[in-house]
């Protein structure tokens, strides 16, 4: 594996949470403080817990696909685009999984199974639940997801999915429960996919016993073919571009910015701001760097005056790199909660630096 490769998989492999979730509503993996700048506000795999309030038995009308989804995502699933699935149960030593229902576009991957375990299990015990070794192709056997344990020292890390992701169970009964997997954040867009097939073979639940964590893995084979709607494969993008922009460093012609039925994102190569001074950074509590570091409080607004915050998930698309001893951002990207339902044909995206500045970025609809 060659030195870039090695760098993009520690990356993988060691991204950031930034949460704003209430502590004890997840348990984030985190990392040594001293790694935690480089690069900043970008999410990793969140194992989302259940507490005693969130596992009881749960209407599924909000937060479709739990908690850690985005409004922008319940905005698409209020407005219909979701589908139900419902594949047949596959057992595998009392544990019954489906495919219960997806949703998917350029931004956003999010899929709800059904699990029912029988008399062997306690239902108590799934409050920590994730698939590990998932994984999902398409019909042109494009990587669609994978978690990330099933990536190699030595793979092409653009060959396996690279965002980031969660997994969140409800409880239905004392022998059923939902889990929801929720992906975003990938560098590319997700595929235009007509046919997805489902593989994995662990299901891993987390105990804690005295404040010690103790990991279970149950094996069984569960395969599952599913038929992609028209609706997302027939999918459309809107795209904008930036007419005028307040800041004169940012060169608006590399500014690229789309609409999703689920999510608006914005992407600038390099913004100038005032040097971070990282010693001052260093504690481990997201919110406090999210507020000490150089971008913070964007929203979009739409021609008709509504605003929209960023998606603020937490392990959502949002981040950008601070290179050290340098007074730039590069590599900024953030995923607001508008979607097409609200869109106009003009739309204004405000940013505020460190500087307490604050940077208007005007942009036309192209298509």
């Amino acid at each position: 594996m060659n030195k870039q490769n090695k760098e993009m998989l520690e990356k993988v492999k060691q991204k950031i949470s930034i949460s704003n979730f209430e502590e004890g509503e997840n348990i984030m993996m985190k990392k040594d403080k001293k790694n935690i700048l480089k690069p900043v506000a970008i999410a990793s795999i969140v194992i989302m817990s259940i507490s005693g309030v969130t596992f009881a038995a749960t209407t599924f009308i909000k937060d479709f696909f739990g908690k850690n989804s985005s409004d922008g995502v319940d905005t698409a699933v209020n407005n219909g685009y979701v589908s139900d699935i419902k594949t047949d149960y596959q057992n595998a030593d009392g544990i019954e999984i489906n495919v219960d229902s997806i949703l998917m576009d350029d931004f956003n991957f999010d899929m709800n199974f059904n699990v029912k375990i029988n008399e062997n299990y306690n239902i108590d015990d799934f409050e920590h639940v994730e698939f590990e070794d998932l994984k999902i192709v398409d019909e042109t056997g494009k990587i669609v997801f994978d978690t990330h344990d099933l990536i190699q020292e030595d793979d092409k890390i653009e060959d396996h999915y690279q965002g980031s992701y969660s997994f969140l169970p409800t409880k239905v009964n004392d022998n059923e429960f939902k889990l929801s997997l929720s992906a975003t954040g990938n560098p590319n867009a997700f595929p235009k996919s007509k046919h997805l097939t489902v593989d994995f073979t662990k299901i891993k639940i987390y105990k804690y016993i005295n404040e010690k964590k103790e990991e279970i893995v149950y094996e069984g084979n569960w395969h599952f073919e599913v038929d992609v709607p028209e609706e997302f494969y027939n999918r459309e993008t809107i795209i904008y571009k930036v007419k005028n922009c307040t800041d004169e460093s940012i060169n608006i012609n590399k500014v690229t910015a789309s609409l999703s039925n689920t999510a608006f994102k914005i992407s600038i190569p390099e913004i100038e701001t005032d040097k971070i001074n990282y010693d001052t950074v260093r504690s481990y509590d997201g919110v406090n760097i999210y507020n000490s570091i150089a971008i913070q409080k964007e929203y979009v607004e739409t021609s008709k005056g509504i605003k929209f915050e960023t998606s603020q998930r937490s392990d959502g698309d949002g981040g950008y790199s601070l290179p050290d001893g340098e007074n730039k951002i590069i590599n900024y990207h953030q995923t607001f909660n508008l979607t097409k339902y609200d869109a106009t044909d003009n739309l204004t995206v405000h940013m505020f630096t460190n500087k307490g500045e604050e940077i208007i970025i005007e942009l036309e609809r192209q298509n």
